[in-house]
């Protein structure tokens, strides 16, 4: 990748991130889905964000379970104890911008350890990567297995995606059917996990560098 462009992924990259966390940092139990949603409109207005590569997905509670390609049928408020979601998407200077985290509510000791089961799943398939240079489907095949060790269960198919100049032309699957290796700066990984027997799961996105 071009130096040039390799800073434009990562400063879209890090706009989003930083999108992200004030929405975060706005939420307040007894807020709706559709609140959530506007609040992230509103801010990239605020940010100058014209163009997004997807809506903004925001999960509560049992929806946490649901992938980016199934509607929510209800628009469910954030109770005092709770787990949630929120998945941006934008387009900055003709780049893709990607992130998602899991946030919590109350002291649910099962939604505080999926949480930072999913935020850990990320990491360590991270330094996998960098320390393997594995394959698509190899680096995936890791992250099943990390995390059915932590007693969880993988919940998003497809997942991982190419990003660059121009968002997802190219393999236009998932990493986890990429047979080559995976470039830096290229791809956002994404961890999406659930519980095996309870109503609610956890994710987290971000740029692959």
């Amino acid at each position: 990748m071009e130096a040039q462009i390799l800073e434009k992924v990562k400063a879209s990259s890090e706009l989003t991130w930083h999108i992200l966390k004030r929405a975060i940092d706005k939420i307040q139990p007894g807020m709706r889905e559709s609140e959530i949603v506007s609040l992230i409109r509103s801010l990239f207005e605020d940010y100058k964000i014209d163009r997004i590569w997807h809506p903004p997905y925001v999960r509560f509670g049992k929806h946490t379970l649901l992938q980016f390609h199934q509607g929510a049928q209800e628009d469910l408020i954030l109770q005092q104890e709770d787990i949630a979601f929120i998945d941006i998407g934008i387009v900055k200077n003709g780049v893709e911008g990607d992130a998602g985290q899991t946030f919590t509510f109350g002291g649910n000791p099962d939604y505080s350890a999926i949480q930072k089961a999913a935020e850990k799943i990320f990491q360590e398939s991270r330094e996998y990567w960098q320390q393997h240079n594995p394959t698509g489907i190899e680096l995936y095949g890791h992250i099943i297995k990390l995390t059915e060790a932590k007693g969880y269960h993988f919940n998003l198919e497809p997942a991982g995606h190419l990003i660059g100049a121009y968002p997802h032309r190219g393999w236009r699957k998932g990493i986890n059917t990429f047979p080559e290796t995976i470039s830096p700066g290229h791809w956002i990984l994404e961890i999406q996990i659930c519980h095996p027997t309870l109503p609610f799961g956890s994710f987290y996105e971000s740029l692959l560098i």
